[in-house]
């Protein structure tokens, strides 16, 4: 299940992962042609190919788009385009494969591009997202959305019939815990038909930042894990809780007895009353239901007060070796700019990495769900994933199998975390 986040909320939320902009002939401007490799939904599909054309229209410029599938599939033919020597001028990158792409040193400092650019500037963005794309004080992508992984999606109706009071912003996990026990409904035989609360996929960094709690030491410059802390032992243990001690959260064995139905088909089939993942699940509810009320709440601040939350988010970034560096930034400015990012806005799919576009009604457009406001404020809360290239290879290989024994009730966090801590230090942190 983390893994397919990274592929798509990381990647949600990020949309488009790599442009491949060359330069081999064709037609064009002196003969230049841009290549840029992407990924993305049918929507950001046809967003993309709307501004490539009208880029081409206005510049001259041939550019050849090409859409790689999403994922590791995407991650490993863009390095292969590396190592034949055939890397494309611009990518699409996404905050958490942004720490494969800066540790090559692949990416060209966009920071003199910026200060000298006249439709654009560093603090039209979000800070939180412009200090996740620099290194050392270099920029070296462009944002385009950021993404915090804090929606709530609540069943209005579900809580009008149960007499329950929707959540307010100030909820902590006691209050989730309390409203989840009163949608909790089992048949005849004892067998749960309805739950109270369900995240996309074990989204246990939601937790553990909330509760105070961390994976390293130091985002930016990681020298050791430290999810063995109490903070991090406890937030891992509530969540196991909420499946194992209070059944108001499916277990992965009652998911499977579900017959394949995901976290957000139960949402829409009213088999839960919350759900939690990021606001791009909006266009496919807008689309979707049609017999309930819903809205939107911030992830609940942990019992200590804590007001934390993961996050996606994505940009474009120029490619060191590019030859046609001015044209690439020109396109980069084209798809990251103002009328890029409103266009995405309108979908429902992304919130704007640019303030000005997230405060408007392109992206508050009066659609349900009419408290997506919430987001403007959620993203002076978000935390990143720490910027290393291992730590994709060391929550596969370690830290989601021993997760599944908790999340399975087979072992308590305490027992798991104070084992694969010293692995993972051991293994990763200690050359």
């Amino acid at each position: 299940m983390r893994k397919v986040f990274l592929i798509l909320a990381s990647v949600l939320a990020a949309a488009a992962l790599v442009f491949f902009v060359g330069c081999k002939g064709g037609a064009g401007l002196g003969g230049t042609t841009i290549r840029f490799m992407y990924w993305g939904d049918t929507s950001e599909i046809q967003i993309i190919k709307t501004m490539v054309e009208k880029f081409e229209k206005e510049t001259g410029v041939k550019v050849s788009a090409e859409r790689a599938p999403s994922g590791p599939p995407y991650m490993e033919k863009v390095m292969t385009e590396f190592a034949g020597g055939s890397a494309p001028d611009v990518l699409f990158v996404e905050v958490n494969n942004f720490k494969e792409f800066a540790s090559k040193g692949v990416l060209e400092d966009l920071t003199p591009y910026l200060e000298k650019d006249t439709t654009m500037k560093k603090s039209d963005f979000y800070d939180a997202i412009i200090d996740r794309f620099t290194v050392d004080g270099s920029l070296y992508v462009i944002p385009r959305d950021i993404a915090p992984i804090c929606v709530v999606y609540y069943n209005k109706t579900m809580f009008d019939e149960a007499g329950v009071k929707y959540p307010k912003e100030n909820w902590n996990w006691n209050d989730m815990l309390k409203i989840a026990k009163r949608f909790v409904k089992k048949d005849a035989n004892g067998v749960p038909t309805q739950y109270g609360y369900v995240d996309d996929w074990p989204l246990w960094e939601a937790f553990v930042f909330s509760n105070g709690g961390a994976m390293v030491d130091n985002v930016k410059h990681p020298t050791k894990c430290v999810m063995d802390s109490k903070a991090d032992i406890e937030a891992i243990q509530f969540r196991s809780d909420l499946i194992n001690k209070w059944g108001v959260t499916p277990s992965p064995s009652q998911m499977t007895a579900m017959g394949g139905m995901g976290t957000s088909d139960m949402f829409v089939s009213q088999r839960v009353a919350m759900f939690m993942s990021g606001i791009w699940k909006t266009p496919l509810f807008r689309s979707q239901i049609n017999n309930f009320d819903w809205d939107v709440v911030p992830f609940p601040r942990g019992n200590k007060g804590t007001i934390a939350y993961p996050t996606g988010g994505s940009g474009y970034a120029i490619v060191k070796s590019s030859k046609n560096k001015e044209m690439a930034w020109k396109l980069v400015t084209y798809l990251a700019g103002a009328d890029g990012e409103r266009k995405l806005a309108e979908t429902g799919l992304s919130q704007p990495a640019m303030k000005k576009i997230a405060e408007s009604d392109a992206f508050l457009d009066g659609k349900k769900p009419l408290n997506k406001k919430m987001l403007l404020k959620a993203v002076d809360y978000v935390k990143f994933e720490p910027l290393m290239p291992e730590w994709e290879e060391i929550n596969v290989s370690m830290i989601a199998p021993a997760f599944d024994k908790i999340w399975n009730g087979k072992d308590k966090a305490a027992k798991v975390l104070k084992k694969i801590v010293p692995e993972i230090n051991e293994n990763y942190f200690s050359k």
